[in-house]
């Protein structure tokens, strides 16, 4: 394998009372060693269900239906590489790849973090469960993974518990525990929710900091494509549980070309817009999962559908829109039949 991660064609379904909703349909994408892919979309697009899907902690009713989930070994060959969409749920080798090759930020650390056990006891946690190492060894190793992330007087706070911490120092916490066992993979999950403006930057710093000296990949969750253009390196594009759009993120914002991605990009506040003038917003709502329209899913938001067209059939296989560009769109069809045919 050429990347640390890759999906194939993820299907997750999703059973309630009120029947299965495929929450994540045929999402494909690469992570390469030491780069950051950020995902990006409006809530219930899917997002954190296929985050969920690569680590197989999917809430109840969850289920992989389809797909791939390859995760290279550590020694970049191209033998050992594991599938972790195949892999028992409750196997060693699962638990193995949880925390010690992929780790996960959550959204709300304060509902994430144990209020029962101290922050030192849960570093601790993971520490002895894929290092094997004693008591002492593993609140030894809390205490240094708080002072790598910034917690002031990391002696004191290893001992204290999540309520007793403000929310900066509580993702801190929660950064520290995904980091505890060095994992390749980072997926961080809006980890800059509910925090005010100076601890999000700090954040973030962070993470890139970190990145950098733990030599990982990165997985930017958010709806903030402001945290996208400053964090990562290519970027996802979700709509109802699809990639509509996968580009470098210099392209995606030099030239976006899913309506979707247009109109996520055009109700960004800009510096210099003139004072008065009504920030540009996507009409209507994401459909619900249960009265999905025909065709293609965005269709009855998209300025610039076309009838007869979009509304009938499944949306189109993504279309190669330039160098590692790829667009899933009606308007470009096009462009992969003039390729097909040079």
């Amino acid at each position: 394998m050429d990347a640390l991660l890759e999906v194939k064609d993820l299907e997750v379904t999703i059973s309630l009372k009120e029947g299965a909703v495929r929450a994540v349909n045929g999402v494909s994408f690469r992570i390469p060693a030491n780069r950051t892919l950020g995902v990006v979309g409006e809530s219930g697009c899917g997002k954190s269900m296929t985050a969920r899907a690569l680590l197989r902690i999917l809430p109840p009713g969850g289920r992989i239906v389809g797909g791939q989930i390859r995760l290279a070994p550590r020694d970049g060959h191209s033998t050992g590489v594991v599938d972790i969409a195949a892999l028992p749920p409750r196997s060693r080798a699962l638990r193995a790849i949880r925390g010690g090759e992929i780790a996960m930020i959550f959204q709300e650390p304060m509902t994430s973090l144990s209020p029962v056990h101290s922050i030192g006891d849960q570093i601790g946690e993971g520490v002895r469960l894929h290092r094997k190492t004693s008591k002492r060894e593993a609140r030894e190793r809390a205490v240094e993974m708080l002072r790598l992330v910034g917690v002031p007087m990391p002696e004191r706070r290893v001992d204290a518990y999540p309520h007793q911490l403000s929310g900066g120092l509580r993702q801190r916490s929660m950064i520290a525990i995904a980091l505890a066992c060095r994992p390749r993979l980072l997926i961080a999950d809006e980890p800059t929710t509910a925090l005010d403006v100076t601890i999000q930057a700090q954040i973030l710093n962070l993470i890139e900091r970190l990145q950098r000296e733990m030599a990982m990949s990165v997985m930017m969750i958010t709806h903030d494509l402001g945290v996208i253009a400053e964090t990562a390196d290519e970027v996802a594009v979700m709509y109802l549980g699809r990639i509509v759009e996968y580009a470098p993120v210099r392209d995606l914002f030099d030239s976006p070309m899913h309506p979707y991605t247009q109109g996520l990009l055009a109700s960004i506040p800009r510096i210099g817009r003139p004072s008065g003038r009504t920030l540009y917003s996507i009409p209507g709502t994401v459909p619900d999962p249960y009265t999905m329209p025909p065709g293609c899913p965005f269709h009855p938001r998209c300025p610039q559908r076309i009838a007869g067209v979009c509304d009938r059939g499944e949306p189109p296989a993504p279309v190669e829109a330039g160098p590692n560009h790829q667009v899933a769109c009606r308007l470009y069809e096009s462009r992969q039949g003039e390729a097909d045919d040079a």
